[in-house]
């Protein structure tokens, strides 16, 4: 009897080790994400012509991500790995209601709402969560200077130049961190960790 009791208390505190052990190393995997500061509200059309602001999707974690649809290099790729995220916020359940990706052009004069429309259509875009954005080229250019997002235009072709980044805003409204949204180590999974957990905070 002694033996049998012996048995279960050593049983029972194994367990309780495996779980205080399982516990830290969750716990472990739940990276900091400290803020950097209040991301800029805007004010956009998205490609029903419908009115779109950072304010207006509060309560949800965003990516945000500056690009134009006739970019010859880094956005086609960039916006190929944005659907990736897309369907795997879609499998975890969150994608349009805790989260959101936000695709700004800064190119109106080409990305009209139509042509935006058939670039995301590429991409399987789901618009219930994605929204696709323009709005006037001087102030989106500005705005994205406030997501430390550089964008250059050249004068002579009309072409541009610009940080390849992707910005994770919080519920809040702030800006916590940043991807390179072509980058050969490029961790998905992880990207929609981020935002998942964040939209917790």
């Amino acid at each position: 009897m002694q033996s049998s009791a012996f048995r279960i208390v050593i049983i029972i505190l194994l367990l309780g080790l495996i779980g205080t052990l399982g516990y830290m190393l969750w716990q472990g995997n739940q990276k900091q994400i400290d803020v950097i500061k209040p991301a800029a509200d805007f004010k956009l059309e998205n490609v029903d012509g419908q009115e779109v602001t950072l304010s207006g999707t509060q309560g949800k974690a965003r990516l945000v991500y500056f690009f134009f649809s006739t970019c010859p290099d880094v956005c086609p790729p960039t916006t190929y790995n944005l659907s990736k995220v897309q369907n795997v916020l879609k499998e975890k359940g969150v994608f349009g209601t805790k989260t959101a990706l936000m695709s700004i052009s800064f190119d109106p004069t080409n990305d009209t709402r139509e042509r935006l429309k058939e670039f995301g259509d590429r991409f399987q875009a789901d618009y219930s969560g994605w929204y696709f954005l323009r709005g006037d080229e001087k102030y989106v250019i500005d705005l994205a200077k406030q997501y430390e997002v550089l964008v250059v235009k050249n004068p002579k072709d009309g072409s541009f130049t610009h940080s390849n980044l992707w910005l994770l805003v919080d519920a809040k409204g702030q800006i916590r961190t940043y991807y390179k949204g072509d980058a050969e180590d490029l961790d998905i999974e992880q990207v929609a960790k981020d935002l998942i957990q964040i939209s917790k905070d």
